[in-house]
């Protein structure tokens, strides 16, 4: 027979575990009612509104880094993670209020939120429109410092255009009698134009036309030549150190159109210089000369006339380098990039 004792023992062992379990129960009781009175919340400064897409189950709107997105709820206490809508604010297209709901216009789309308060359609509403404001004078800061490089850049490439000619009209003075005085008018003409160059404050380069002019006035013709090859040289690096260093930009003429109209110029002087010191790879520099500007056309969708280029180049080596025909060479090359010197 089981003694009484241990019938008494055992007894207590079960009142003991029953009285645990209700307890345990009492304690999960009382924090379930908390939770749903006071659920757990992220801290943030800016209250997230509920809102209840016309389809869509409920759950939280917010704006988060330049999208707008709706997460909807999942059970009770769990936010699902999933994002059921994700709006780019660069997408939005309208944005409108009415009460507690909100109209989203986006990719021809309008999506409708409905909050459970005016009060929370109002504050996320302000929120959109004024990142929407924000981002719309970004993009108009964005465009117009684009425009200002651009008329900048065309501004870079016709002085610069201007110093080739009146460089390598000196080079070009000293081959046979050399006129002192007509060397000096292209000097005078080579600093006006690097002061206009220097002037506009885009980088540094190096235009120093110090020697340059003591080797034109001590009648130094190797001096001169050697210093004029510098200063072209300098120029050249300057564009193509602004090309390697620019981001790909779509407006024209960027940097690196700046850089393939600076070498087809000197090209195209190269060129005129052969047709008087009689050089044989005219041919080979007129066909570089044609590829260049042909690829700068199909780059810039300018209407480059390489038939008009080909025809100039023609006439100045059977008329062998006679001004007005150099002059010619010049202004076809010009004219045919005017949408790109043409401020």
């Amino acid at each position: 027979m089981i003694a009484l004792s241990e019938i008494i023992a055992n007894s207590a062992l079960v009142i003991t575990a029953v009285s645990h379990i209700g307890l345990t129960c009492i304690v999960v009781y009382v924090i379930v009612r908390r939770m749903k009175k006071h659920p757990h919340k992220e801290v943030d400064a800016k209250p997230v509104p509920k809102a209840s897409p016309k389809n869509l189950d409920r759950g939280t709107l917010e704006l988060s880094d330049n999208t707008i997105k709706f997460h909807p709820d999942k059970g009770r206490f769990k936010k699902q993670e999933e994002i059921v809508k994700e709006i780019p604010l660069a997408d939005v297209e309208n944005i409108d209020r009415v009460t507690n709901e909100i109209s989203i216009t986006w990719k021809g789309v309008t999506e409708t939120f409905i909050m459970p308060k005016a009060e929370l359609a109002i504050t996320i509403y302000e929120r959109i429109t004024a990142a929407l404001e924000e981002q719309r004078k970004m993009v108009e800061d964005n465009e117009a410092a684009k425009q200002k490089q651009n008329v900048v850049t065309k501004q870079l490439i016709s002085i610069a255009l201007e110093i080739v000619d009146s460089l390598f009209n000196v080079l070009r003075s000293l081959q046979g009698r050399v006129d002192v005085n007509r060397l000096e008018g292209y000097l005078e003409h080579s600093e006006e134009n690097v002061r206009g160059f220097t002037d506009l404050n885009v980088g540094t380069v190096n235009l120093d036309l110090t020697k340059l002019s003591s080797a034109i006035k001590a009648h130094l013709l190797e001096e001169t030549q050697k210093e004029i090859y510098a200063i072209l040289r300098s120029l050249h690096d300057y564009f193509s150190g602004l090309a390697s260093q620019s981001e790909v930009d779509q407006t024209h003429p960027n940097y690196n159109d700046a850089k393939t109209v600076i070498l087809a110029y000197y090209t195209l002087n190269d060129i005129i210089l052969g047709t008087i010191v009689g050089d044989k790879e005219i041919g080979k520099e007129r066909n570089a000369l044609v590829m260049m500007l042909d690829d700068l056309s199909k780059g810039t969708a300018s209407k480059i006339d390489i038939d008009a280029i080909k025809d100039a180049i023609n006439k100045l080596v059977k008329e062998k380098g006679q001004e007005s025909v150099i002059e010619e060479n010049r202004a076809v090359f010009k004219q045919q990039l005017k949408e790109l010197l043409t401020a």
